[in-house]
């Protein structure tokens, strides 16, 4: 299991080095703008459409697929936790996605750490820890998995969740990911599968279209005087993925 456990660990990594590329997020401790519930987190310029339809995936596996040691999606998903546990812990509710719940997609929460990572609490946004020697010290999350029909949290083989249509989610927090963002490098290169949007609230998303034909989402929010480091993963194009990030409930962003 060392090898899945490294796996995860480094696919939740990947949302930390999205927020590199883009400079994600608000500085902690400020408040974004308030947003009206009625009115939709993500709306795109038909600029921004035109970026997203036109990033390709890359030729040739730049990184290699971290997730290819998952054998089940429950290698993904860790220890199963009740999601309002969950909810309650982070304090911030599960995110949903209504165009997945008409499809009956039904949500299972849980984390590598098991029941171990209530024991970490949240760090305050406004009262950060003192920095790490260790950048990744101290860091603890929870995964969202979104299971289309048929597909079993604790049966189903991983490639084949994917097929289906899987999602999901993951949320971190504390170690470096409590302390300010560094400011966004003002020359990085071009990327045919790497661009840049906004929420409503100004914090900066970015997406990528992976090696494995998946598409990663990756923010930084501060939300309930935390800072998080969100990532969601869908098994389809950036587009697709785009669209249903914008039809996303509750999301910290």
């Amino acid at each position: 299991m060392g090898g899945r456990a490294r796996a995860v660990r480094r696919a939740a990594g990947l949302t930390a080095a999205a927020c590199v590329l883009c400079g994600c997020g608000s500085t902690p401790g400020s408040s974004p703008p308030s947003e009206d519930g009625s009115r939709p987190a993500l709306v795109l310029t038909p600029a921004q459409e035109s970026a997203v339809a036109a990033l390709t995936a890359p030729e040739s596996a730049r990184r290699g697929d971290p997730l290819a040691l998952l054998d089940s999606v429950a290698d993904l998903v860790g220890a199963t936790l009740a999601c309002d546990e969950v909810a309650e812990h982070l304090d911030v509710p599960v995110p949903s996605f209504p165009t997945l719940q008409e499809r009956g997609f039904t949500p299972v929460c849980g984390s590598s750490e098991g029941a171990a990572v209530f024991e970490h609490p949240v760090p305050s946004a406004a009262d950060p820890p003192a920095p790490s020697a260790d950048p990744a010290a101290d860091v603890h999350g929870v995964n969202v998995a979104y299971l289309p029909p048929g597909v079993d949290a604790d049966g189903t083989p991983f490639d084949e969740a994917r097929r289906e249509g899987l999602v999901w989610m993951t949320i971190l927090y504390g170690g470096d990911t409590a302390q300010p963002p560094t400011a966004a490098a003002t020359s990085e290169p071009s990327r045919s599968d790497f661009t840049t949007l906004q929420w409503r609230s100004g914090t900066v998303l970015g997406v990528q279209y992976g090696d494995s034909g998946d598409t990663r989402l990756a923010w930084r929010s501060t939300a309930a005087d935390h800072v998080f480091d969100v990532s969601v993963n869908t098994s389809g194009d950036p587009v697709a993925g785009v669209a249903l990030l914008a039809d996303g409930v509750d999301l910290p962003t």
